[in-house]
């Protein structure tokens, strides 16, 4: 999932509205991310968490967590955490609405996102309860009918059963956008979420007469991140496996790497994670490697 999970971040946080908005089913007025590490896993996960003011006036906390097939721990272990941690932390009273993105096929497909621990006598002891959207059974088209472009580039994750019809249709749909800044930025988020090789070309055929949008700064920029994403998350779980680190030691680590913004510099630090004997002497290259970072 590495290589989607920074392309689904940059778009949800340049769209929040319009995907917030769909998913609850209601106006988002406002919305504010809020970045907060909700897990002691090896290596950590930050989610996506905002505070986001609804046409009613309330506030809610509003969690997105973006996964693929395998989850570990167990999304349901996972979101019993995370909520936790989101309650703990905010002023009482709190609204808090979770929602779990399955975007390979089959993943998540048991999930119904209700789960509870009993007691003795069968009763509910602890119950905890957030929404998964298992987008690779939702149908494209669905997305057409929604006057939210800013969750158009989602169908690359869809089911699209007449691609001919509908990537036409999809693409028209971004093309009447009037902001011309945020119609690259959606062509772009579409191209880097369309997992389908053949759809990709089709969809690439469709807008070559918008040559900008093939190689502009928007799509280089998120293929770059993609890969700089995928690789920290490459350090960071052979980083664990091999040397075991107390937990701080590998949250300093994961904060030190986002400093890391070349692609070279990060091969480096892979190969001193692969190699490196000790814990210290990957700590020695990745000093080095900060310290030669403008």
């Amino acid at each position: 999932m590495s290589e989607t999970d920074s392309p689904l971040k940059l778009w949800a946080r340049e769209n929040i509205h319009d995907l917030a908005a769909w998913l609850l089913g209601q106006e988002v007025v406002a919305a504010e991310e809020d970045n907060v590490e909700l897990t002691t896993e090896i290596p950590p996960r930050i989610d996506l968490v905002f505070r986001l003011q609804l046409a009613d006036q309330r506030t809610c906390l509003f969690h997105l967590e973006f996964q693929g097939r395998r989850s570990r721990p167990e999304m349901p272990r996972r979101q019993l955490d995370h909520l936790t941690r989101l309650a703990l932390r905010a002023d009482w009273p709190v609204l808090i609405e979770s929602f779990v993105l399955y975007i390979e096929k089959y993943a998540g497909s048991r999930d119904r996102g209700s789960h509870e621990v009993k007691r003795v006598d069968g009763s509910p002891a602890l119950a905890w309860n957030y929404t998964p959207i298992h987008l690779w059974r939702l149908p494209a088209e669905s997305l057409l009918s929604i006057d939210r472009p800013g969750i158009i580039p989602l169908v690359g994750l869809m089911q699209i059963q007449q691609p001919a019809t509908t990537l036409p249709k999809v693409v028209e749909r971004i093309r009447v956008e009037p902001d011309e800044a945020r119609r690259s930025a959606l062509f772009t988020a579409l191209l880097a979420l369309m997992e389908d090789k053949e759809h990709l070309a089709m969809l690439k055929n469709l807008v070559e007469s918008d040559e900008f949008i093939l190689d502009t700064p928007f799509l280089r920029e998120m293929r770059q991140q993609g890969a700089q994403e995928a690789r920290r998350e490459d350090i960071l779980r052979i980083f664990a496996e091999r040397f075991g680190p107390p937990i701080q030691v590998s949250l300093d680590v994961d904060r030190q790497l986002k400093l890391v913004g070349d692609l070279q510099d990060l091969d480096r630090l892979f190969a001193a994670a692969l190699r490196t004997k000790t814990l210290d002497l990957f700590l020695a290259t990745l000093s080095e490697v900060l310290n030669k970072t403008p």
